[in-house]
């Protein structure tokens, strides 16, 4: 079954993808779109992705896009552990926390992880206010997130899931940040991104230049690009 995931290895989305297959212990091809160079923009991957967003996914023919739509479907049809449990309750469960992240949580940490992180790339003056207010505003989540695993090891339960998944690339580029007192402040959080950070699927992704998904890329080999 060939798998092409098209994004960049840094974007967060493209992450949560290659954090499933990870998980499933697949390998895809990862075709570079240069984001920061306007790649995703142009007509090419317009045509697989209508809004000119990373990932898009094709799998046998069949085009997909939108990261929490991917993930699902690939948890569906790649064997290997469940990423979304039987359990209608459970289930219920990782939706509920993909909707935390994506109300409560993103659209606080994102923009805040955009001018830390990824500004010198995309060009033009970090904006000291828009950080700030990501440190505010993503407190309730992490707040709520904390809570919730001093009751349970994962954030759906007592499985690891997409839930867990759709969390983990932002607390990375938190501690990327050197922030990293937004996670090791929060003491049941700070146990459980100990723990999913040492899953070797994670460490996968994580070292940002895996050979099954980069095609032997390195960092070093990116970052000249982005600087071009």
């Amino acid at each position: 079954m060939a798998i092409r995931v098209y994004g960049h290895p840094w974007s967060i989305n493209t992450r949560k993808v290659l954090a499933v297959l990870a998980e499933k212990n697949q390998e895809a091809e990862l075709v570079l779109v240069m984001v920061p160079k306007g790649e995703h923009k142009g007509a090419q991957h317009v045509a697989r992705h209508p809004f000119g967003k990373v990932p898009a996914l094709e799998h046998d023919g069949f085009l997909l896009y939108e990261t929490r739509a991917i993930n699902h479907y690939l948890n569906r049809v790649l064997p290997g552990a469940a990423l979304v449990p039987e359990d209608a309750r459970a289930a219920a469960r990782v939706e509920q926390w993909l909707g935390v992240a994506e109300s409560y949580f993103i659209p606080h940490v994102h923009p805040l992880l955009v001018e830390s992180l990824f500004r010198r790339f995309l060009g033009g003056e970090q904006n000291a206010a828009v950080i700030e207010a990501g440190r505010k505003g993503m407190a309730a989540a992490l707040d709520a997130a904390d809570q919730r695993l001093g009751s349970s090891p994962y954030l759906a339960g007592e499985a690891f899931s997409l839930a867990d998944i759709h969390w983990m690339p932002y607390l990375e580029y938190l501690v990327r940040t050197g922030e990293p007192q937004h996670i090791s402040g929060r003491k049941h959080l700070a146990e459980w991104w100990n723990r999913v950070g040492e899953r070797p699927s994670w460490q996968r992704v994580a070292r940002s230049g895996p050979q099954a998904y980069e095609r032997g890329m390195t960092a070093a080999v990116i970052e000249k690009l982005y600087r071009r």
